[in-house]
C-alpha cells in the first residue's frame, strides 16, 4: 500500500525502498472513507496529514448564512491541506467530503516530522508543495477580488495569454468555474456574452483574444 504513495509528488525521487526504510517505525493507518462521508470538518485542529490515494473528495467552505460553497476538487494522489498542518492556526480551512468511495493513509503529525528528519528529499518535496499552494490560494484571492465575472475572465485570459493573441484554457470549465468562485453555467453564459461582443471566440479549449486593450480596460 506504501507504493501508492510514490505517485505523490511529497515522494518524488524517493525510492520504494527509502520509503519502506523511511516508515519503519512509524505511525500511520490506512482509512477507507464512504461516499459523501466527512473526512474533516471546517474549523477542525488539523493534526495529522491525510493523503489520497484512491478516489478523491471535495473542499467546500461554510459560508455565515450556513451555505456550503465549493472550493475545489482533490483527487489520489493528492494530499490534504499540507499547507495547515503548521503554524499556530492550524485547522481545516474547509469542511472535506468524500465525492465518492475513497482510501487514504492518515500520517499524524508527529510522523510527518520524523519523515523530515530521516529524509531531506521529503522535507523539500513538502516545502515545494506548500509553496505551489500557497500561490495558488494567493492567485484566488486575486480572481475573487473582481465583482462580475468578466473582469475575472478577462484577467485570466491575459495571464494566461503572455501577449499571444491564442489560448489554450489549462483547465475544464467545471474546474474554472470552482477557482473562480461560481457556478459552471454561468462562467459558460460570460463566455458566450463575449464571443457575441466581440472581445474572444472560443472553441472549447481554445480561445482567440480579439481586443486585448478591451479585456485589458475590463479589469482596471
Amino acid at each position: 500500500m506504501l507504493e501508492k504513495l510514490l505517485s505523490n509528488s511529497l515522494f518524488h525521487n524517493i525510492t520504494t525502498s527509502d520509503l519502506q526504510k523511511d516508515f519503519e517505525g512509524l505511525t500511520y493507518r490506512i482509512k477507507e472513507y464512504h461516499k459523501n462521508e466527512i473526512l474533516a470538518s471546517q474549523g477542525d485542529i488539523c493534526n495529522r496529514l491525510v493523503i489520497l490515494i484512491e478516489g478523491s473528495v471535495r473542499g467546500e467552505m461554510i459560508d455565515d448564512s450556513g451555505r456550503l460553497i465549493k472550493i475545489e476538487d482533490i483527487v489520489a494522489p493528492r494530499a490534504i491541506a499540507p499547507l495547515f498542518l503548521f503554524g499556530t492556526a492550524n485547522r481545516y480551512p474547509v469542511e472535506v467530503t468524500a465525492n465518492e468511495a475513497s482510501k487514504a493513509i492518515v500520517i499524524p503529525k508527529e510522523g510527518i516530522l520524523k519523515l523530515f528528519r530521516r529524509n531531506e528529499t521529503f522535507l523539500e518535496n513538502y516545502m515545494n508543495l506548500s509553496a505551489n499552494y500557497a500561490r495558488t490560494l494567493a492567485e484566488k484571492l486575486f480572481f475573487l477580488s473582481f465583482k462580475t465575472i468578466r473582469q475575472k475572465l478577462a484577467s485570466y485570459l491575459l495571464r494566461l495569454s503572455q501577449q499571444q493573441n491564442t489560448v489554450l484554457m489549462d483547465r475544464p470549465q467545471q474546474e474554472l468555474a470552482d477557482y473562480f468562485g461560481i457556478s459552471r453555467p454561468s462562467l459558460a453564459r460570460e463566455l458566450g456574452k463575449m464571443q457575441d461582443d466581440g472581445l474572444i471566440i472560443a472553441d472549447r479549449k481554445h480561445i482567440t483574444i480579439l481586443n486585448r486593450e478591451i479585456l485589458k480596460s475590463i479589469i482596471k
